[in-house]
């Protein structure tokens, strides 16, 4: 469990961090939802397009490739890490630009986008007011903003003993700092003033790889706080495993994408 543990600091643990990005970027439910997000969209060529929390540009590209050359996609993420490797698959490609910087203090001019996109960050975010707030000063008037989000309280797992898969699902969701952010997107970007105001709600399938990177950490997590034991997760992962091998895995969450003009 220690590299698993290690990804909850991408400093520390990068290669990991971006390994599992990496694996979310091929999950086919990401690409497809991307894929029509950015259809929704409508972008131009010669679009400027703001992603913010990119990551190592795993939508930043795709993005790019409806601007064109003539256009400009710029990926911001607080961890150099991750800036660093997108910055190196770019590899001077026209029209694309990563930076280091904050969801609350974008690091570009008023006005400057034609759109902003952010996926799967605001979950994680301190204040996501300040963000909507920030992306809304570097879109233009009648550019929009795009939210993508998870709902990590919604998500379902099966398992042949539910009163254990309960207490997993619960210690993971109070773990992360906005649980229920895709079903709060709306409201917060209603209170922000956007207009024209859109939302659609769909659930995403995770492999079993997925779900044991992304959360065996937040468990252990909640057996070093005294919440579970470790024999409860060590046995709840092992049934998972098992599922997985009799081709019986099954994992599902809500996801909303909203949008607003500014």
């Amino acid at each position: 469990m220690t590299l698993v543990r290690d990804f909850t600091q991408p400093d520390a643990a990068p290669d990991f961090a971006i390994e599992f990005l990496d694996s979310m970027d091929r999950l086919e439910d990401i690409r497809n939802s991307r894929a029509d997000t950015l259809e929704h969209m409508a972008l131009l060529p010669g679009s400027k397009v703001l992603d913010v929390g990119c990551g190592v540009g795993g939508v930043t590209f795709s993005i790019a490739e409806l601007s064109g050359p003539s256009g400009l996609v710029a990926g911001v993420d607080m961890k150099p890490a991750f800036i660093d490797v997108a910055i190196r698959r770019a590899s001077a490609r026209p029209g694309m630009e990563f930076r280091v910087g904050n969801a609350s203090s974008i690091p570009y001019a008023n006005d400057f986008f034609d759109a902003a996109y952010s996926e799967r960050v605001f979950l994680y975010l301190p204040s996501r007011r300040d963000a909507i707030q920030e992306m809304q000063r570097v879109v233009k008037p009648g550019g929009r903003v795009w939210l993508l989000d998870a709902d990590v309280d919604s998500m379902a797992v099966y398992s042949t003993n539910y009163a254990s898969t309960r207490k997993m699902l619960d210690a993971i969701a109070t773990r992360v700092p906005n649980p229920n952010s895709a079903r709060e997107l709306p409201h917060l970007l209603r209170q922000a003033g956007l207009r024209d105001r859109t939302t659609e709600v769909f659930a995403i399938s995770a492999s079993h790889e997925i779900l044991t990177r992304a959360f065996t950490a937040t468990l252990a997590k909640a057996v070093a706080d005294g919440e579970l034991t470790r024999t409860e997760v060590d046995d709840w992962l092992g049934e998972q495993s098992a599922l997985q091998s009799r081709g019986d895995f099954f994992c599902t969450w809500m996801m909303a994408r909203c949008s607003g003009t500014v």
